[in-house]
């Protein structure tokens, strides 16, 4: 889906998935014009007409950029030399709510349940993507559910994970699952699970979208649990492995509910400062830096690959281009729908690299600034939690009107989880109007701008946080920040700008 539009009645391939199979759209392009007119994938879940910001784009960014400067200044000159600590006194002196262990095994069995079901449906099911849970049931509620979840109440996941039931269950017959047969190569730190993350995100972009590739995603997913637990051990796989629990972990960083394990088989949960407990967070590997760079990547081409701009700049900018290197392009269509497609590929790793090198180039600006022994690498390993806001809020915004609209419908769809015409219990039908949703729309695109200057202010205050552990003098701090400053200003002009672009 796109950012442009408050998602309709379907997925799209710009969005969590298609619908339509691969061959209908090839066959689109395959016409000369619609290869003309319009853009490869179709917006099935559009309205039909591009929905433009009531306000001009101009206002927003200048809105933008001054709520960051006023928050930036206000941190750096008025805000002391301390941070609040996460052990303080009030703290101390609540122990938290503790929830029994008990609960938390039954939320993680009835998770794993939902995973096996997902797994049924999208494999013996119907084909249908309409009437098939697994669709909304993966894309809305375990994938993009499980991260707002966390980001909300903190890391329920590391306690619910189906996953780490399925591992363990399978320890007990296979005891190699636990240890492992061999070290794991500390170099490899957790790009296995940024590896898996690409897959998954590729498959929301480029899959067919049929109920079928879930079920296959998530088999291969627990075949993957299994062979990686077998060669690096259960707890290993868990911790560097698991796409999932990094993606819920990470988020969860931004949560005031922190969960730990307690004595009595209890696990307490705690309020706590986030902004403070993520700088007192110690530097992290360069793959967590990629992680979250490619989080934002991937959602800022998701919301730009299907506007107008951009589909203009490759028929009007490319294309023609190659048409004169390659006259017999002009002609062959199903080569352009071949073209096209590589198009996507390319531009899609192109974005992806692209945010992780602006990232890092900004750190190296703010190493040369503060005059240290830091060189980039090291400042992107310290500064990396202030990508996390700006990619979270942002996938917030673009995916929530989504989450709303489809995520309702999973009661229906449990009523007959394979679409095979099952009636498990009854519902009440839906009665919400397309006209309903159009008279929201206003409302709905001042949230989303509300949701990116939430994240992008966040970002300031974290970057300033850490700059204080790290250093004594506030006079200092603030000349050392403005590189990031700079970066954070320049992401949020740049996801107001891609709010602001017409679909194709």
């Amino acid at each position: 889906m796109t950012d442009n539009t408050a998602c309709g009645a379907a997925y799209t391939e710009g969005g969590l998935t298609t619908y339509a199979s691969r061959r209908a759209h090839r066959l689109a392009v395959w016409s000369a014009p619609i290869v003309a007119c319009i853009p490869a994938f179709a917006e099935a879940h559009a309205w039909g007409a591009p929905y433009y910001l009531p306000v001009p784009l101009w206002l927003y960014a200048y809105a933008a950029t001054g709520t960051l400067i006023i928050s930036f200044m206000v941190l750096a000159f008025t805000s002391g030399k301390r941070l609040p600590d996460t052990g303080s006194r009030a703290n101390r002196r609540h122990e938290g709510l503790r929830i029994p262990a008990a609960l938390l095994r039954a939320g993680q069995r009835a998770s794993t349940i939902f995973v096996v079901l997902l797994i049924v449906s999208g494999l013996a099911g119907t084909q249908n993507p309409f009437l098939n849970l697994s669709m909304p049931g993966f894309w809305i509620w375990f994938y993009l559910g499980s991260v707002y979840i966390s980001a909300m109440f903190g890391d329920i996941y590391a306690f619910t994970n189906p996953f780490a039931l399925l591992l363990r269950v399978a320890a007990r017959y296979f005891p190699t699952l636990e240890t492992g047969r061999y070290p794991y190569p500390q170099r490899l730190a957790w790009y296995p699970a940024l590896l898996v993350y690409i897959v998954l995100i590729a498959l929301e972009l480029f899959g067919a979208g049929r109920p079928g590739d879930v079920g296959l995603f998530l088999s291969g997913y627990v075949a993957y649990a299994l062979a990686g637990a077998y060669c690096v051990g259960r707890e290993r796989w868990l911790r560097q492995f698991d796409t999932f629990g990094m993606l819920c972990g990470l988020c969860a960083k931004l949560s005031p509910l922190k969960w730990s394990a307690s004595s009595g088989n209890k696990v307490t949960i705690r309020l706590s400062n986030p902004v403070a407990d993520i700088a007192q967070e110690k530097p992290s590997h360069i793959s967590v830096v990629a992680f979250l760079s490619f989080m934002l990547a991937s959602t800022a081409y998701d919301g730009l690959r299907d506007t107008a701009t951009w589909n203009a700049f490759f028929w009007r900018g490319v294309y023609p281009h190659l048409v004169h290197l390659f006259p017999s392009l002009a002609k062959n269509y199903a080569m352009s729908g071949e073209i096209i497609l590589t198009w996507q590929w390319l531009t899609f790793a192109a974005i992806g690299v692209g945010y992780y090198g602006l990232f890092r180039g900004f750190c190296a600006l703010q190493a040369i600034a503060s005059r240290s022994s830091f060189n980039g690498k090291d400042v992107a390993r310290q500064f990396y939690f202030a990508l996390l806001p700006i990619a979270l809020f942002y996938n917030v915004c673009h995916y929530f009107t989504l989450f709303l609209d489809q995520g309702r419908k999973i009661v229906a769809l449990a009523a007959d989880p394979l679409g095979l015409g099952w009636k498990l219990f009854s519902i009440s039908p839906n009665q919400d109007s397309v006209a309903q949703s159009l008279i929201n729309a206003a409302y709905i695109w001042h949230a989303q701008v509300i949701l990116i200057l939430v994240g992008h202010v966040l970002s300031v205050h974290i970057t300033h946080a850490i700059s204080m552990r790290r250093r004594n003098r506030a006079g200092t701090t603030a000349v050392n920040e403005l590189p990031l400053l700079v970066l954070t200003i320049a992401l949020t002009i740049s996801g107001l700008w891609i709010l602001s672009l017409p679909l194709a």
